[in-house]
C-alpha cells in the first residue's frame, strides 16, 4: 500500500532524472468560441459545456508536452505535462509512469505499467499521441469527459496480449488488471454536477469547484463536504481495481469490456472530502467496414454511494460516432445519451438528470504538424438542481468551435 502510496512521486522524480534523454513531443491548441450556454461547471455553475457565454472569443485550450525515454531494452519511462486558462494550477501533471514491456517468448505479449496514468476506457482517444485528445472531434463524448476529469489509475496495471498469427487465429484476444490508490472521490461530480460534454482533462493536483448548492453548505445535510474537489485524494486507504478483457479482429473490428470499483469506504471524510464508493461496467466496440468508414460506440453504467446512503445515484451513458473522409479532411458525427437516478435519504438535494447531445465535426489537415478542426456542439439536458441556484432545470447549450492545433 505505501509503495502504490507515493508511487506517483517516485515515478516522476524518475522521469525527470532521465529528462535529457527523452523524446519530447508537444501539442499546442489554440481556438475560438462561441458559446450559448448557462454558467459552465468549470465557473460553478452547472452547464454541460466547457465554454459559457461569458468565456473568452479566443483562448488556449490546451498546451501538452510529453517525454518518453528507454531506460533499458524493455524499460521505459513517460512523463506528460499540461497548461490551459481553466486550471488553477495552470500547469500540471496529466501522466507520470513507468513501463516493462519484457521481450515475448511465445504467443503472449505482456506489459506492467506503474504510476499515474490513463484507464483503458476509450476508442475516442489515439493513445499514442499526444494529450489524450478524440481523434475526430474536439469535445469527448460524455463518457469520456468524465473519464478525463475524475478518474485516473494511480497504481499498477498488468495487460497480456495473444497474439493469433502464433496459432493461424484471425484474432488477438487480450487481458488486464490494476490495482490503484488515490481516486476515492470519483463520483462526486456525476452526482453533484452531472455529466458534461467537453474536453478538459484533470491532473494530478487538480480542484473542481461545484455549484453552490444547499446540500454542502455549513447549514446543509452535509456540512463537512467542501465545494472544492480533488478527484485524485487518498481518503480511505483502501485499494481499488479493475479488470477487463478485449478482442481484436485485425483493424476491421475491435471490442473491449471492463469493471471498475474503487472500493470506496463511503462513510470515511477526511480533509473535507467523502470518500465514495464507485463502480461501473464498460463496453466498447470499434467497426472499420469498407469504404473508409469508421464506427465508434461505447457504452457505461455504474453507481456511485457517499455517506449512510446520504447520496446513492446510478448512473449510465452511451454514444455512436461516425467518421468518414470528406474532401481533404474527416467529418465525424457524435450522438451522446446519459442520465442519473438518485436513490438516497435526502430528496432536498435533487440528482436526477436525463440529456443527450450532438456533435458535428470537420478536420483539415494543413501540414504534417498543423490541422484546423471546426465544431458544432449541442446538449439538450433537465436537471432539478438548477432550481436551487435559480437556473432553469431545463437547458440547452450551444457552441461553435475553431481549433487550430500544433503539434510538434
Amino acid at each position: 500500500m505505501q509503495l502504490l502510496r507515493y508511487s506517483s512521486c517516485i515515478l516522476l522524480a524518475l522521469v525527470v532524472d532521465i529528462a535529457q534523454g527523452a523524446e519530447w513531443r508537444g501539442l499546442v491548441d489554440v481556438r475560438a468560441v462561441d458559446a450559448d450556454s448557462d454558467r459552465s461547471f468549470l465557473d460553478s455553475g452547472l452547464g454541460k459545456l466547457r465554454y459559457d457565454s461569458g468565456s473568452p472569443l479566443l483562448s488556449i485550450g490546451q498546451a501538452v508536452l510529453r517525454g518518453d525515454a528507454d531506460i533499458s531494452d524493455s524499460f521505459s519511462a513517460s512523463l506528460e505535462l499540461s497548461a490551459d486558462q481553466q486550471h488553477r494550477g495552470v500547469v500540471d501533471v496529466r501522466e507520470a509512469f513507468l513501463s516493462w514491456n519484457p521481450l515475448p517468448s511465445g504467443a503472449w505479449k505482456t506489459r506492467v505499467k506503474a504510476g499515474f496514468f490513463f484507464p483503458p476506457t476509450s476508442v475516442e482517444i489515439d493513445y499514442d499521441s499526444v494529450g489524450w485528445v478524440p481523434r475526430h472531434t474536439i469535445s469527448s463524448s460524455a463518457i469520456n469527459s468524465w473519464i478525463g476529469e475524475e478518474v485516473r489509475t494511480k497504481g499498477l496495471e498488468w495487460s497480456a496480449r495473444r497474439l493469433g498469427r502464433y496459432s493461424d487465429a484471425p484474432y488477438d484476444v487480450g487481458v488486464l488488471a490494476a490495482v490503484f490508490t488515490g481516486n476515492d472521490p470519483t463520483g462526486t461530480l456525476l452526482a453533484w454536477r452531472g455529466w458534461s460534454i467537453s474536453d478538459r482533462i484533470g491532473g494530478l493536483n487538480d480542484t473542481v469547484k461545484l455549484a453552490d448548492l444547499p446540500v454542502y453548505r455549513r447549514t446543509g445535510a452535509i456540512p463537512r463536504q467542501w465545494r472544492d474537489i480533488h478527484p485524485y485524494r487518498e481518503i480511505d486507504g483502501r485499494l481499488g481495481y479493475y479488470a477487463g478483457a478485449n478482442l481484436n479482429f485485425g483493424s476491421v473490428l475491435e471490442l473491449a469490456a471492463l469493471h471498475y470499483d474503487n472500493l470506496g469506504d463511503p462513510m470515511v471524510v477526511k480533509d473535507w472530502q467523502y470518500s465514495w464508493r464507485t463502480r461501473f461496467n464498460h463496453v466498447s466496440a470499434v467497426w472499420r467496414p469498407r469504404g473508409e468508414w469508421e464506427l465508434l460506440a461505447q457504452a457505461m453504467r455504474g453507481d456511485t454511494l457517499m455517506g449512510p446512503n446520504a447520496v446513492a445515484v446510478t448512473f449510465q451513458s452511451w454514444y455512436v460516432l461516425a467518421s468518414h473522409p470528406l474532401g481533404s479532411g474527416t467529418a465525424a458525427v457524435r450522438y451522446d445519451r446519459f442520465l442519473t437516478r438518485e436513490h438516497d435519504i435526502l430528496p432536498s438535494d435533487p440528482n436526477n438528470e436525463d440529456g443527450d447531445g450532438l456533435a458535428l465535426a470537420y478536420d483539415l489537415a494543413l501540414s504534417d504538424s498543423l490541422s484546423l478542426m471546426t465544431e458544432a456542439l449541442w446538449v439538450r439536458s433537465d436537471r432539478a438542481a438548477r432550481s436551487l441556484i435559480a437556473t432553469s432545470p431545463q437547458q440547452t447549450d450551444r457552441s461553435l468551435t475553431v481549433s487550430l492545433r500544433w503539434r510538434f
